[in-house]
């Protein structure tokens, strides 16, 4: 259950500002009535009442509008109750319609884009074309400039996505993983290439792995279930 904290600032302006973290302790944003929002989205996702944040967060979409990336990142959780409770066109229309077009004009969708793609590609019907094409260009632009380590494994899941790991090895082979958090996210990296030429049974092993200390590489748990249901996929496809 997602959870607040109210810490108090020292000084002649102090004042208290509230907190929230997620199931795994990891801190959301949580101002304003996008910040409420988006603790609605994680207490409901933490507690898999994916129904009931489908109906809510969808009630509240409907009569509210917004931009940037807080904004995409509710689409995000929406898209995400979609898919666990089956809607998988009412998901891939939100993509299109709420996070493609950030992802092709700003950063404001880094993350939010290529880990909601990857969901619907593993849920998509057979013989869906789903376009990586803007996500690889965007994860391209991005990597010449320094990034966090879980913004970096968000633009080496773009590439994976598209099939262009001939860029993704690249990529890694010219960057020193200089901290844990970045080998463990090239270790993640080299996990989803193994998926997509094939190798499903050494992707579920690593995947496996990885996934006790995935956690450190950031994100919430809502974030990083993906990496479970890569797993999941790599075994059944093993």
């Amino acid at each position: 259950m997602t959870r607040q904290t109210d810490i108090a600032t020292a000084g002649p302006d102090s004042h208290a500002a509230t907190i929230a973290v997620d199931a795994s302790g990891y801190e959301i944003f949580s101002r304003g009535d996008l910040g409420a929002a988006h603790i609605l989205a994680h207490n409901l996702a933490d507690t898999d009442q994916f129904d009931l944040g489908r109906q809510l967060l969808g009630a509240w979409l409907d009569v509210n509008t917004g931009s940037g990336s807080p904004w995409v990142h509710l689409q995000f959780h929406m898209a995400l109750f979609e898919l666990a409770t089956g809607h998988w066109e009412a998901a891939h229309r939100r993509y299109l319609d709420h996070v493609l077009p950030t992802a092709e004009t700003s950063e404001d969708a880094l993350t939010d884009a290529p880990a909601l793609l990857w969901r619907l590609a593993l849920g998509a019907p057979e013989g869906t074309d789903l376009n990586w094409e803007p996500l690889r260009r965007t994860a391209l632009e991005r990597m010449q400039r320094p990034s966090d380590p879980f913004t970096e494994l968000h633009n080496l899941l773009a590439l994976a996505g598209a099939g262009d790991l001939v860029s993704l090895d690249t990529h890694m082979n010219s960057r020193i993983a200089d901290s844990f958090r970045m080998r463990l996210v090239f270790r993640l990296a080299r996990a989803v290439s193994a998926y997509v030429e094939g190798h499903y049974r050494r992707a579920a092993d690593l995947l496996c792995g990885l996934l006790p200390r995935i956690a450190e590489v950031g994100g919430s748990r809502a974030q990083l279930q993906l990496f479970e249901q890569l797993a999941a996929a790599s075994w059944r496809q093993a």
